[in-house]
């Protein structure tokens, strides 16, 4: 754990101690998401939900007194001693997505693997088996699915998984292809699967995390999509989806505060979590600020008071430049 918390002050800024402990428990207010993606930790929105403040003080105390951070009202620094450590060693959670796929994760991954068994031992026209999700809403959705499915599912469906699996790292095909159960075959745990160096917590959880995430990320278009429909809404904000679906239906902001009976922080937290989640938000409709000629650490640490704009308008600039400017 100790090292985990380390990294996430990999940036090099200072960073306010309780902002990130409610990052990683899943708080998600808008000042926590900017928190997040202005010092690149938004994938870890929520990673760690059960993690108690108590432990993560500790922690963080650890830290201090081995001088890998300095902490200080509240803010904590990497020092020269921690940024030499962290480069001695990395985890790759590249294809982390706490923010998109976090909610809903683990019963998205238990539907996939319940699907998989289903169709193996339908391929083979078997029908006497035992299955390894028994919630009820789980086994109407699979039903659900099959009902609706073409003919020639279990083809398709092969196909699918093994393109999508082919298009993960190897590491990671294998580590979520191995927990896949089905006639003549009983799928392994993480356990089991997870390689040395991730098997120590908090490593192991997020591992599993990365690795889920990365093959959702290839789910969408496929007929599995279909089948993780109503789970994916989950994951994500549907009063945030209403106010987008107002928006680009041509309603001024103050027009949905109106209609939707929101107050002006309701609906900047809705335009910010849409910004941060959707690449094709659309920043040119606000007007955004030019903040050409300044560094990122300049636009990261800009105020608002500072600027003759609606705070909304202010948080999107920042975004689209960080992201459309410096991070591509």
């Amino acid at each position: 754990m100790t090292f985990f918390i380390l990294t996430l002050f990999q940036t090099g800024y200072k960073l306010r101690t309780s902002t990130l402990y409610h990052l990683l428990v899943g708080k998600r207010t808008s000042s926590v998401l900017l928190h997040g993606f202005f010092f690149k930790n938004l994938a870890y929105l929520g990673s760690l939900p059960n993690l108690k403040e108590d432990t993560f003080q500790k922690e963080l105390q650890r830290l201090v007194n081995d001088q890998l951070i300095a902490v200080e009202d509240g803010f904590g620094e990497l020092t020269t001693k921690g940024k030499e450590l962290l480069e001695e060693d990395s985890f790759d959670l590249s294809g982390l997505n706490n923010l998109r796929f976090g909610r809903m994760r683990e019963d998205s991954w238990q539907m996939i693997l319940f699907a998989v068994q289903v169709v193996s031992y339908l391929s083979f026209g078997e029908k006497n088996y035992l299955p390894i999700e028994n919630r009820p809403y789980s086994l109407q959705q699979v039903k659900k699915w099959l009902a609706q499915a073409e003919s020639d599912l279990v083809v398709r469906f092969q196909h699918e998984l093994t393109a999508i699996l082919q298009r993960l790292p190897d590491e990671t095909a294998d580590f979520l292809a191995n927990q896949f159960s089905g006639l003549g075959f009983q799928g392994k745990t993480t356990f089991q699967l997870l390689p040395e160096k991730w098997q120590k917590e908090p490593w192991n959880i997020l591992y599993r995390q990365n690795a889920i995430d990365l093959f959702l990320a290839q789910v969408e278009g496929e007929q599995l999509s279909e089948l993780l429909f109503a789970l994916d809404q989950q994951n994500i904000n549907q009063s945030m989806l209403k106010t987008k679906e107002f928006f680009l239906a041509g309603k001024t902001v103050s027009e949905i505060m109106n209609l939707r009976h929101l107050k002006q922080g309701t609906i900047n937290d809705h335009f910010i979590e849409w910004a941060l989640m959707d690449k094709t938000f659309p920043f040119t409709r606000f007007d955004p600020i030019d903040f050409d000629g300044l560094d990122e650490n300049q636009v990261v640490n800009a105020h608002y008071q500072d600027y003759e704009t609606p705070y909304l308008n202010f948080r999107l600039s920042q975004i689209y430049y960080l992201r459309k400017k410096q991070w591509n």
